[in-house]
């Protein structure tokens, strides 16, 4: 009987150059392959780089220089260009101390390789700080690598690489304006923390564009800029956009402000509110982040990954608050213009509606029954509503030095302008005279009361003294609801003064504040699962919106759908008010006389 004994060994690369041609293929990004050159640049202390795109003998080729130190030297002083070609997946970036590792970013020794998705042939130029220059060339997809001695001279020092021809897939991708914007996004922070100037020279476009670090649109959210872990802190930066179907959204994921993932949604942990809002955009960033070799585009699952999903929740929390901050501030903003528009439409539609049926809020209208009539043919200025009647001291203001004798009667007035009152109530109207220099008459002048309108009774009162004028007053009731129109005659010899006031008698009257009870504001108040959409306060003149109803939440946008359906909750109200007694299908007819009035402004 055999007896089987376990056994024990390495793994091992069984055929090094499939396993190249593995590594090659996996970078399929020409313009991540860009980066990645630019990249080294910036690993190199480059602080300039310039892609220069060109045609020569018919073919495109693409050539990134820098002016950094260029390849580090062999034993003898010369670019150390075997050890690249030999060490691949053993960057000597790896064996950098910590202090000279600090912003280094590459790590595997593959990115060089990336040029196969980009054209047939690579050419690093380097050279030894003033000796002669060497070149590193390599074909795609062939295993055998030269170096050489290279003609010319590097007009800015540092690395030369050139790519070339590049391939019939890329050539039309791989253009100026495209490599530029790839960059600013790609390498956004990074091009800021190190203040590397980044050029594209397009020759066949003949067009040069600096790289510029994107900025993101819209506003930034108020957020901590640090979140700290473990491990390192987590760089947030998070902008609200003003359209949701603008391009280029999302939240990216950034290493050491190199992007690595476009959108951090990618990651499970990130797969939920409020990440997944199309209105955000900009960047998490998170230095400890391990990259999948190749792509450079993936995560690895390990601690850091770990740390960031634990700091993705607290910070979410956050990014939560601070948009329902935002949205309120924005929602308060837009309900005082949407306000202003809705009792504009419906001053205009109610002004045009019979006034003794929608009567319980005051309209403004152009009705020259209601004004002042003066005698001989005077015309007297007409005081703000909530002026106090002339002859008052406040209407006075200062006394001359030397006090006048009144004139003849010229006008007279009745306040107050706008009362309320509850049916089988009791409005007290008092009138004064002036003459036509607004001089309080008070001799000679009689007055008689009289309803123009309205099933109520009137009963006048003496004539009282005041402040040297005649002031006579007046008490008007009625048993029922509606509008009153009240009109006094001021008589003086053969001159005459008319006046008259509306007076509402309603269930819930507001009283005689300024102005009466004009058409009332709306305020938001949020009542989840609840399904009243609006409600009117009588005692505020206000109308409550549920902004929680899912009715209130698909309105939302675009803003003119929205402010039609303020204006719809605005038109229901408005009808209960001013009919709370009706059958449900005469508040329907009412409902659609009115908002056929006010759709069109809105």
């Amino acid at each position: 009987m055999s007896t089987l004994q376990a056994t024990t060994g390495r793994l091992r690369i069984g055929d090094q150059w499939n396993a190249i041609n593995i590594i090659a293929h996996s970078q399929t990004h020409p313009l991540k392959a860009i980066c990645e050159l630019t990249e080294n640049a910036i690993d190199a202390g480059a602080t300039h780089v310039r892609i220069h795109r060109r045609r020569s003998k018919g073919a495109i080729h693409l050539e990134v220089h820098d002016d950094g130190r260029g390849v580090a030297p062999n034993a003898s002083g010369a670019p150390d260009f075997e050890r690249i070609a030999t060490h691949l997946c053993d960057s000597m970036k790896r064996h950098l101390d910590a202090r000279a590792r600090k912003g280094v970013h590459g790590e595997f020794g593959i990115g060089l390789l990336s040029f196969w998705s980009l054209g047939e042939e690579l050419r690093m130029t380097s050279g030894d700080g003033g000796g002669p220059l060497r070149e590193l060339c390599l074909a795609r997809g062939r295993q055998e690598y030269t170096i050489r001695p290279a003609r010319g001279r590097l007009s800015m020092g540092g690395t030369r690489v050139t790519i070339g021809p590049l391939l019939e897939s890329t050539r039309n991708l791989v253009t100026g304006e495209k490599i530029a914007r790839y960059l600013s996004a790609e390498l956004r922070d990074r091009i800021r923390h190190t203040g590397v100037t980044i050029e594209v020279a397009d020759g066949v476009a003949r067009r040069t564009i600096v790289v510029k670090p994107r900025e993101f649109d819209g506003e930034r959210l108020d957020l901590a800029r640090r979140y700290p872990t473990p491990l390192g802190d987590v760089q947030v930066e998070i902008h609200v956009r003003g359209d949701r179907a603008a391009a280029d959204g999302g939240i990216a994921l950034c290493k050491d402000g190199t992007r690595v993932l476009k959108d951090v949604t990618d990651l499970l942990a990130f797969q939920c509110p409020p990440w997944n809002d199309g209105r955000l955009e900009g960047l998490i960033d998170f230095e400890p982040l391990m990259l999948a070799p190749g792509t450079r585009s993936g995560i690895v699952a390990d601690a850091a990954l770990e740390a960031l999903a634990a700091a993705a929740q607290e910070i979410g929390r956050e990014v939560v608050a601070a948009l329902a901050s935002r949205d309120e501030a924005e929602t308060e903003r837009a309900s005082r213009q949407i306000l202003k528009q809705v009792q504009k439409a419906f001053t205009t539609a109610l002004s045009e509606l019979p006034s003794e049926e929608y009567l319980f809020f005051d309209i403004p209208k152009n009705d020259p029954a209601a004004e002042p009539r003066g005698g001989l043919g005077a015309t007297i200025a007409e005081p703000g509503d909530d002026a106090p009647a002339a002859g008052t001291p406040a209407a006075a203001g200062q006394q001359p030095l030397f006090a006048a004798e009144p004139g003849p009667l010229c006008a007279v007035r009745i306040a107050p302008r706008r009362a309320r009152r509850e049916p089988g109530g009791e409005c007290r109207l008092t009138a004064t005279c002036t003459d036509a220099a607004g001089t309080p008459v008070a001799d000679g002048v009689a007055f008689s009361w009289r309803i123009v309108t309205g099933a109520a009774a009137v009963e006048a009162g003496a004539i009282e003294p005041g402040a040297g004028a005649a002031a006579a007053t007046c008490r008007v009731t009625t048993p029922a609801a509606g509008i009153v129109i009240v009109e006094v005659l001021a008589t003086q010899g053969s001159v005459e003064a008319a006046d008259r006031v509306e007076v509402k008698f309603l269930e819930d009257a507001a009283g005689d504040g300024p102005g009466g009870r004009g058409l009332p504001s709306y305020r938001l108040e949020a009542e989840h699962g609840q399904p009243w959409r609006s409600r009117y306060d009588a005692r505020k003149n206000e109308i409550i919106i549920n902004s929680a109803h899912r009715d209130f939440l698909a309105s939302r946008t675009p803003a003119a759908r929205h402010r039609r359906y303020i204006g719809k909750l605005y038109a229901k109200e408005v009808v209960l008010s001013n009919f709370p007694h009706e059958t449900p299908a005469q508040v329907m007819e009412r409902l659609i006389e009115v908002t056929l009035r006010t759709e069109e402004a809105l």
